[in-house]
């Protein structure tokens, strides 16, 4: 009998193909994208000092080194490339010869992942570290001196990364993108004019580099599929992306700031009954001390588990039925399409065998999914202390066997 798995690696070799032949035709001014992984270490979160400026060289703590073995290590496991985050706040904070640094220090890290054989996506990723210069700050409108200051940056950066490629020796050129904005937090309509606007300073830097966008609300599958495309319907050197984490009680349990921060025990797919993890959630409220507005959100996610019943893997399916669909429509290449973030928040459940297991077939599932699409992915992510690390320890430089075999990389 036919077996699943084996369905799905014909189904993934098939789209590999049609990839390869994409490669060659349309799609073929884009660079080919498959298993990727989130960097947000090494020049994500920049360091804030007490008065919320920023120091002379805000990635130089230790919490910040991308070394060798760690850029060895990513490739060894079989990933391909890395969207490297950038935090905006020190790039529009400084002037001059800081600010000269900073971008030397950006291409020097560009560099030494191509030289690592490693693909490129250079994600500009506001942080929250500095108020100033918060998301939501950054995306207030396109008339906005802080968003003005974000166009002068796209069109800055995109000028040096294309010169970087031009100064690449090789015949081929190497595989680099710049991600324009990560996860725009307003509606489509209201991120639309801003990422046309985006889009036109990226261009105004470079006309031939490729770049990656994406439709706001965080980056949501239902935000990508109703862009406006008129503004990019004749440029063929565009990677659309969008970020899954669904389903949210899952991937985010524990994580602080979350409405799932009070969960607990919520495994993956959903068991046939709540009763056990409305229990195991119920004792973690208790455990938390919460009060006021913290314990009504709570008691919402609490609630939220009586419809968690039923949640599998088909329910993922949903959005890369989706994508694919408006991809389709739009006569765009398999790997023209980028699930830029896909995760699980790591808590004491997800040491036990059960929360262990269920994270492994989340993340199997999420890349098997891609994969017979034909889309790029980025897994999140490397390093770091978020909870969301996949890197063994969350500092690397390997990973431990479990999570290898879930993102089906050796």
């Amino acid at each position: 009998m036919t077996s699943r798995r084996s369905v799905l690696a014909g189904l993934a070799t098939l789209a590999s193909l049609d990839i390869g032949r994409a490669a060659k035709g349309a799609g073929a001014d884009i660079p080919l994208f498959r298993r990727g992984i989130g960097v947000s270490h090494a020049l994500g979160w920049a360091e804030v000092a007490a008065d919320g400026s920023y120091g002379d060289a805000p990635f130089a703590a230790s919490r910040f080194r991308f070394d060798a073995a760690q850029r060895q290590s990513i490739r060894a496991a079989g990933f391909d490339f890395v969207r490297l985050a950038v935090d905006v706040g020190p790039f529009l904070a400084f002037h001059g010869p800081a600010r000269d640094r900073l971008d030397a220090l950006l291409l020097a890290t560009v560099r030494d992942m191509l030289d690592a054989d490693l693909g490129v996506i250079v994600d500009l990723h506001p942080s929250a570290m500095n108020p100033a210069y918060r998301p939501a700050a950054l995306t207030a409108g396109v008339d906005t001196p802080n968003f003005r200051a974000v166009l002068a940056l796209q069109e800055r950066l995109a000028g040096l990364l294309e010169r970087l490629v031009e100064n690449r020796a090789g015949n081929a050129a190497p595989r680099l993108a710049f991600e324009l904005m990560n996860e725009p937090e307003v509606p489509q309509p209201i991120w639309q004019p801003m990422l046309e606007a985006c889009y036109r300073a990226a261009r105004k830097g470079s006309a031939r580099l490729p770049l990656v966008l994406g439709g706001g609300s965080m980056n949501a599958a239902a935000a990508l599929t109703t862009i406006d495309m008129r503004p990019f319907a004749r440029d063929p050197r565009l990677i659309f992306t969008y970020h899954d984490y669904t389903p949210w009680q899952f991937t985010h349990q524990g994580v602080r700031g979350s409405p799932a921060h009070a969960l607990d025990a919520i495994p993956y797919p959903a068991p046939p009954s709540a009763e056990a993890i409305t229990a195991a959630t119920q004792r973690r409220i208790a455990s938390l001390g919460l009060d006021g507005p913290a314990l009504e959100q709570a008691d919402q996610a609490k609630r939220s588990l009586a419809r968690y019943a039923g949640v599998d893997r088909a329910s993922l399916e949903r959005s890369f039925q989706q994508v694919d669909a408006w991809r389709i429509a739009r006569r765009l290449p398999a790997h023209a399409v980028l699930l830029g973030e896909f995760g699980v928040h790591r808590t004491p459940y997800m040491d036990t065998s059960e929360g262990a297991a269920a994270r492994e077939r989340w993340l199997c599932d999420m890349h098997e999914l891609a994969e017979a699409r034909g889309f790029a992915w980025a897994a999140w992510t490397y390093a770091g202390t978020g909870g969301f690390a996949l890197a063994e320890g969350e500092v690397g430089p390997g990973f431990d066997v479990a999570t290898l075999r879930a993102l089906g990389l050796r």
